[in-house]
């Protein structure tokens, strides 16, 4: 399944951030990734969290007060015995019928639905969550992502005992992106793609010919498009609300052009349909990601 993310396509994988999520659908949990790859996403990103006796909950640290009721920090609870009894809130702030469940229950249900971005694995047990996936069989639907440091990389330590595993470091300079070169290199991890962040035009991510290096060297470059807490957009102005309210040929268009493989979104319909439009067929014609 992960070959797909190295294969030629018409338009980049849509990758979406925590599922796709609304009213009575809680991101990081079954439905919201059944819901995003209902709604058309390739690929969808969850989170992972340790709790108070080190079971691996499928939840974004920081998400208490927006998501449980009553809301509590996770770490301070187990999940077992305290947090299953939890429920979720739903956007319109009553209660739902399910809560929190753990990464087992959580890859089980999606098994063979999709490819599936592992995120934070730094946040858990990094050991426990590769064994699961193994135990699982799934190591060719997931895709890990981290940071990398120069030095002590617990992440990348962990990770050099499953050569089955893909990789992708996130990258906020050029800088960080040979840090990243560097440590897998020494541990013999080979990096199978590299999510960019970048604020500038001048930037090397923003820059085709490094795309397309990447490419030639099999390797896929991932750019965000989504938006975070009232930040800038982590792709200099090309993000998800300036596609949405203003002309997506400039900027989703635009993303596609420089030749990125996944783009990561919380609007996976509106991307898509984007994509099938004839004005993104025009502008694609006779060329492939």
């Amino acid at each position: 399944m992960l070959e797909k993310l190295s294969a030629d396509g018409f338009r980049p994988l849509i990758a979406v951030h925590r599922g796709k999520s609304g009213a009575g659908v809680v991101e990081n949990t079954v439905y919201s990734a059944l819901n995003a790859f209902n709604a058309g996403a390739d690929i969808v990103e969850f989170d992972v969290q340790r709790t108070l006796d080190n079971k691996i909950a499928v939840f974004h640290f920081g998400m208490e007060y927006k998501l449980l009721f009553p809301w509590f920090p996770l770490v301070r609870f187990s999940l077992m015995c305290e947090l299953k009894k939890r429920r979720f809130r739903s956007e319109s702030e009553g209660l739902l019928n399910y809560g929190i469940c753990d990464l087992e229950e959580y890859l089980s249900a999606l098994k063979g639905r999709g490819i599936l971005n592992f995120d934070r694995i730094w946040c858990a047990d990094i050991k426990k969550c590769l064994e699961t996936v193994k135990r699982l069989d799934m190591f060719d639907q997931i895709l890990f992502k981290s940071a990398v440091f120069d030095g002590k990389n617990e992440v990348l330590d962990h990770l050099k005992n499953y050569p089955e595993a893909w990789f992708m470091p996130i990258c906020k300079s050029y800088a960080s992106y040979l840090t990243a070169q560097g440590e897998c290199a020494k541990r013999g991890i080979k990096i199978r793609g590299t999510e960019v962040i970048f604020k500038s035009a001048s930037d090397e991510f923003m820059n085709s010919e490094f795309i397309a290096a990447e490419k030639k060297e099999g390797r896929f470059v991932w750019v965000n498009s989504i938006h975070l807490n009232g930040k800038p957009d982590m792709c200099f102005n090309h993000g998800d609300n300036y596609a949405l309210f203003g002309d997506p040929d400039e900027h989703w268009g635009l993303l596609a052009d420089l030749g990125y493989r996944v783009i990561h979104t919380d609007w996976p319909e509106a991307m898509l349909r984007y994509f099938s439009s004839d004005s993104y067929k025009k502008r694609a014609s006779g060329r492939l990601y």
